[in-house]
């Protein structure tokens, strides 16, 4: 876990490290889950949410990581890009809604993802019905220790 400030006007991020077994990029942006897969797991390999993964979510893609690699994650802090995916419907997501991981392949975080009053992510900016319904980008304040 590496906590970086950058200067004085921006706030303190917590990164961590991973590896990525999802078999593909992991783009920046995107949620990161720990695996779950038994000959896998070992506290620093990760995939993409699926549904045995929602629970492990260990933040958000810091940038594109090649499958195989290692890449960081942001933890907690401010999040310049996070992935909406898909909601299948008109939801609009409001300044300091809670998101989080879906469904399997989902890729991001959404309204309609796991999430509890406190997150693991907060939406910094509204997700318009039209956005939810085709997947798009926000910032967002990460949660996730």
């Amino acid at each position: 876990m590496t906590t970086a400030t950058t200067n004085k006007t921006n706030a303190e991020v917590m990164y961590g490290n991973f590896t990525n077994v999802a078999g593909a990029t992991i783009t920046t942006g995107y949620a990161v889950a720990y695996t779950t897969a038994a000959a896998s797991v070992n506290g620093n390999n990760a995939v993409l949410p699926a549904i045995s993964s929602n629970t492990t979510f260990a933040g958000i893609c810091d940038s594109d990581v090649p499958d195989t690699q290692t890449g960081r994650f942001i933890a907690y802090g401010y999040a310049a890009s996070v992935f909406i995916f898909d909601a299948g419907s008109a939801v609009t997501t409001n300044v300091g809604d809670a998101v989080g991981p879906g469904v399997a392949n989902s890729l991001g975080v959404n309204s309609t993802g796991l999430v509890d009053i406190l997150g693991p992510v907060i939406a910094l900016e509204t997700v318009a019905s039209g956005v939810n319904n085709g997947g798009g980008y926000i910032r967002g304040l990460v949660k996730a220790m």
